[in-house]
């Protein structure tokens, strides 16, 4: 998954600060992969160079506050509606997180992905036709059997500092 427009697509819901977005990307994705935190300060100083966010001055407790800048809100907006060059982690983390987003109807990004894999399946040639084929399929029925889900705002509260906390499996 872009850290890069999975940072612009939480600022949608307004600003936020560098460790704040981290921990909202991490818990709307349910990544595998740990993000670095530095991954998080690094990204936005080129989202900044590049005109996509932009200062929104200091939190209550004096963190650097960031917001999307037109050209910003326009590139979350169209990698929130489009999937159709997502891969399969790509894919799964860019609809968890469009469809954590409150007020957000993640059903184009949804069209989208499906049908991508519907073409992929049939385009699929040479010696991985058949694994192309059984991943679209899975793509396809994740995509059918997507439970509901209501969108959760920003959380505001600060964590706890150190290592957040692993979910226990059910």
């Amino acid at each position: 998954m872009s850290t890069r427009m999975a940072i612009l697509a939480v600022l949608t819901l307004g600003p936020a600060y560098g460790y704040q977005l981290h921990g909202e990307v991490v818990e709307r994705t349910g990544r595998e992969r740990p993000l670095n935190a530095g991954q998080v300060y690094s990204t936005l100083d080129r989202l900044k160079r590049d005109s996509l966010v932009r200062d929104a001055g200091l939190s209550d407790d004096r963190l650097p506050l960031y917001e999307l800048s037109p050209a910003g809100a326009a590139a979350a907006s169209e990698w929130l509606t489009d999937a159709s060059t997502a891969d399969w982690g790509d894919m799964v983390e860019r609809v968890l997180l469009a469809r954590s987003l409150p007020g957000f109807d993640a059903s184009d990004l949804i069209a989208s992905a499906r049908l991508a894999w519907l073409h992929r399946a049939s385009a699929a040639t040479g010696p991985r036709v058949q694994a192309t084929r059984l991943l679209a399929e899975a793509a396809l029925r994740w995509l059918d059997d997507l439970p509901p889900t209501r969108g959760w705002p920003v959380r505001t509260d600060r964590p706890k500092r150190g290592r957040r906390r692993i979910p226990q499996a059910a």
